[in-house]
């Protein structure tokens, strides 16, 4: 069983507090961005930032002075994609971007490919 929508943003936030960073709160705004490229990725059954357009276009529109992303495959629950952004550094450092406010999670199954779920994650100040 996976995480509801609202539990990413509350299961990020408790691993942001246990480092002593603030919260973020759940964005439908950047909840579509993270959508838009985990389809991409599954519609090509790949993992690639640049599925669905360079990262930097695609939150362009939002307006914020930062933003990252985490993309991930293969994982069928939130907590199991959570637990390998956590153990790899670079997603690691997503999470835990200083100032960071907003978060945005989206998971697209592809049945036909051998990852069968692509996840995406926006984060922003």
């Amino acid at each position: 069983m996976s995480a509801l929508a609202g539990d990413y943003a509350a299961e990020i936030s408790a691993y942001r507090r246990a480092h002593g960073l603030s919260k973020v709160t759940l964005d439908s705004r950047l909840s579509a961005v993270a959508r838009k490229q985990a389809e991409a990725m599954a519609v090509s059954g790949s993992i690639s930032h640049a599925a669905a357009g360079s990262f930097s276009s695609r939150v362009a529109p939002l307006r914020k002075s930062r933003a990252a992303e985490n993309i991930a495959a293969g994982f069928l629950s939130f907590a199991e994609t959570l637990k390998q952004w956590k153990e790899s550094a670079g997603h690691r450092a997503n999470l835990l971007m200083p100032g960071a406010k907003k978060v945005g999670v989206a998971s697209v199954a592809n049945a036909k490919s051998p990852y069968r779920m692509f996840w995406a994650m926006v984060i922003t100040d």
